[in-house]
């Protein structure tokens, strides 16, 4: 009885163990993936280009890029080439703020339209 206990003791270990692996292993996916530094663009030219986009109902619509020099909380600047997605086309406006995550890998995986009062003060600088 006492060797069965000790089984299946071990069985839960393992598989709790493996849980935790794998959860450990897709948050660190994620975050390599996914994060980056965020930055504040604020749209001064037209789009550099159109392009075609499939937006889930299987409608192709057009897509914008945009291409301009954005700023980190620091107000570090960094030149960062947006494209527009199915979720949000666009076109964006002059003027408009646009909070932009950049990840070194693979280049702008998130951005969202935002007001002037979310920009912190030192990307708002002019210099």
């Amino acid at each position: 009885m006492k060797k069965y206990s000790l089984k299946k003791n071990w069985i839960e270990t393992t598989l709790i163990l493996l849980l935790l692996l794998v959860t450990g292993l897709s948050i660190g996916w994620h975050i390599y993936r996914y994060g980056g530094n965020s930055y504040y663009m604020t749209i001064n030219h037209n789009s550099i280009a159109s392009y075609p986009v499939t937006v889930p109902v299987n409608i192709t619509q057009n897509g914008y890029a945009y291409k301009e020099v954005a700023k980190d909380k620091y107000g570090n600047k960094k030149t960062i080439e947006l494209k527009t997605v199915a979720d949000d086309l666009g076109p964006f406006h002059k003027g408009q703020i646009i909070k932009v995550t950049y990840n070194q890998h693979f280049g702008v995986t998130n951005y969202k339209r935002i007001k002037s009062s979310q920009v912190p003060i030192r990307a708002k600088s002019n210099d």
